[in-house]
């Protein structure tokens, strides 16, 4: 079709698929990134910088700077319910909200 947007064309002769892959991938980013920023805000609160980052094709995270590297938190969904996570451990997870975990990743950040 004429003056049609091809990546719109492609999208709708295979059911949309990608398009709304690409919206609930966008709308799962935009949740990690509320949680993040209220998380920072907590932190923040408690005399710590922090700094929401928002790559372009990875999940947002939390850069806490500290002596060495940056301390960096993610916001995860897991069965319905948001953690927030810097490292692989269980004891490196914490859940939110985000008033309630800024303790522990205040003293993490120490």
């Amino acid at each position: 079709m004429k003056g049609e947007n091809p990546s719109r064309r492609r999208s709708s002769t295979n059911g949309g698929s990608s398009a709304s892959t690409a919206q609930a991938s966008r709308t799962v980013r935009e949740e990690q990134y509320r949680h993040l920023v209220r998380l920072a805000w907590s932190l923040n609160k408690r005399g710590l910088r922090a700094v929401v980052d928002l790559p372009l094709k990875s999940d947002p995270v939390l850069l806490l700077p500290r002596t060495g590297s940056p301390l960096r938190v993610m916001a995860l969904a897991r069965r319905g319910t948001w953690t927030f996570t810097w490292g692989r451990g269980r004891d490196q997870r914490v859940a939110a909200p985000a008033d309630e975990a800024a303790d522990r990743i205040w003293e993490v950040a120490q």
